[in-house]
Order: structure tokens, then sequence, then C-alpha cells
């Protein structure tokens, strides 16, 4: 049984997945760019002790890494460094000031900024400098969002006592179906994260073309749909990242701009080792922590609670406020 205080943390980091579940009915303006509307719920939580507040922000991360099936791909340690980083140096913003000087809308823009440049920091390292020439823009964009998730939690309010949380009667399984199905997922990240570091280590492009049409067949034995715009992302991100630092034989100029032979593969190479490592993660999205801990907890109110926000008529903020208001919410 979880305490009432775990129970609050499992339910705020159901809402951070709620928010961001939400953000998927909102157009995209700027094509690969999103506002990070998960953060609403941080924003909401900085009256939590600062041990609580850490484990939040940790909770977040790996739970949206989990259902979005990024857990066991490079992205995960992206994730899961700008959450905890950028939420602390909000929090300490927050306890520093206590709520003078520095408004909602300021705290909200420093910790949007801080996630981008964490962000970019971290990328940097696997594509090279060249990418922090695409710090500038990053920036713009988070204060941006930074803008919209600060208005969202000024206008958006979360229940003082925490929703009851009514799940589903599991049917009883033998302690030896158990045991088996413990083995076989330990035995296919065993797998996955062999195949990750050999995929990391092939340098031939031919070769890596293989392994990414290996890993896409992986995601489909395993029952995950294949996204076609998260690949295209990666790839356009990698590729002018790349590029930005000229290497090789001068291929096209554009603008003072040199396209070069030996960036432009290492921009393809690292691309496709990027696609394939995301896909084979895919082929664990199904997995779920079992039991009664937080991560199990707040997985069971995201769904009850998207269950609430599909189930509600109007405006996607009239069907949140719906979701946000429910007393009981059942798995």
């Amino acid at each position: 049984m979880l305490s009432q205080n775990k129970k609050r943390i499992a339910y705020l980091s159901a809402l951070t997945l709620l928010f961001s579940y939400a953000e998927l009915f909102i157009p995209r303006f700027i094509p690969f760019f999103r506002f990070g509307l998960g953060n609403v719920a941080v924003l909401l939580s900085f009256s939590l002790d600062p041990l609580s507040f850490i484990l939040l922000t940790v909770i977040k991360s790996v739970a949206s890494c989990l259902m979005s099936g990024t857990l066991f791909s490079p992205f995960f340690l992206i994730s899961f460094v700008q959450s905890v980083v950028s939420g602390l140096f909000m929090y300490g913003i927050v306890k520093l000031f206590r709520g003078r000087l520095i408004s909602v809308y300021g705290v909200s823009m420093l910790g949007s900024a801080c996630s981008a440049v964490i962000q970019i920091w971290l990328s940097s390292l696997y594509l090279g400098e060249g990418t922090n020439a695409l710090l500038g823009p990053m920036i713009l964009f988070s204060l941006l969002s930074g803008i919209v998730t600060a208005w969202l939690s000024r206008i958006l309010h979360i229940p003082e006592e925490v929703p009851e949380l009514i799940k589903q009667q599991k049917t009883e399984i033998s302690a030896e179906i158990e045991k088996k199905q413990k083995t076989k997922t330990i035995c296919m990240i065993l797998a996955i994260l062999a195949a990750s570091v050999a995929i990391m280590m092939l340098k031939n492009i031919y070769v890596l073309l293989v392994a990414l049409a290996l890993s896409f067949a992986a995601q489909i034995l395993s029952k995950r749909k294949i996204k076609i715009m998260p690949h295209i992302s990666i790839w356009l991100f990698v590729i002018i990242s790349t590029l930005l630092m000229p290497q090789g034989k001068v291929l096209y100029s554009f603008a003072g701009w040199n396209i070069t032979n030996g960036a432009l593969l290492s921009g393809i190479e690292k691309a496709i080792k990027l696609s394939a490592l995301s896909a084979l993660s895919q082929c664990l999205a199904s997995v779920r922590p079992s039991g009664e801990g937080i991560l199990s907890a707040a997985l069971s109110y995201f769904g009850g609670l998207c269950k609430i926000l599909n189930g509600s008529e109007g405006n996607l903020l009239k069907r949140t406020r719906s979701a946000l208001s429910a007393e009981t919410i059942y798995e």
C-alpha cells in the first residue's frame, strides 16, 4: 500500500503524461517541435519537499520514455537528464526567491531554456559541435513553450486530495507462468542491449542499413507500429548537425555553406544508428512494471485519466479540466 505522499507523486507523474498526451491533439505549427506540456504538472508541484520533487522528475522521465518506447534508447539519457536538471533548476529558483521577483512565467521560461541547453549539449557529445549552432532556435522556441506551459498552469487546477484509484481485477496467474514472463522480459532486454552495442560499433553504412531493416522487422514482430515522422526528425536533426561541421571533399556549396562528403557520410551513419536503436527500443514498449510501486500506480492513473479525457465532451481544455476534476479514477 502506497503512502499518501507517494500516491500524490504517482498522480502528479500521471498528469505529466496526460498533458503530453493532450498535446498530441494540438496541430504543430512548427514541424518536429513540441511545447512540452508535461511540464505543466511540474509547475504545479513546487509545494513538494525536495526529495519528493526529485522523485517526481525521475518518474516523469521514466514513465514517458516507457510509454513512448524509448526507455532503452539513447533518447532516454537526454530525457532523463534534462527532466531532472531543468526541474531542479526551476524548483531551486522558486525556493530561492519564494515566489517573489520571478513569476511562474519567468520560472517556466528559464526551465525551458535550461532544458534546451542540456539537450543540445548532450546531443553534441554524439553528433559533434555542429549541434551548438541549433541552440539559438531551440532556446527561442523553448521560451515560447515556457510561456504556454506557465499560462496553462495558471488556468488549470489540480485537486488538493489525490483521487482514489480503482484498479481492474486481474486474473490469477500461477507463479510458474509469472516467472517465465519475467525471464522472457529479462532475456529480451539483454538481447536488445547486446544488439544496441553491436550496432553502435558498426561503421559500414550498408551493414548498418541491414541492421536498420532487422530492427524494423523486430519492431513489427513485437506488434509495434512503425511511425515515420520520428525517424524523419531524427535524420534531419542529425544530418543538419553534422553538415554544420564540414570535413572532406566539398560536394556542393550554397550561400557560403559547404556540404562535404565526410560530414554527409558521418551524418547518415549516425542517423541510421539512432533510428535502429529507436526501433529496437520499441520492441519493449509493452513492458509494464508490476506490483504496487509508484511507477505502476502512475501508469494506472494515466490510463484512467485518458479514459476520462477521451470520454468527455467539449474542447480540449474543457475535457482536460474534466479529467482533473475526477474524484475517482478507474484504471
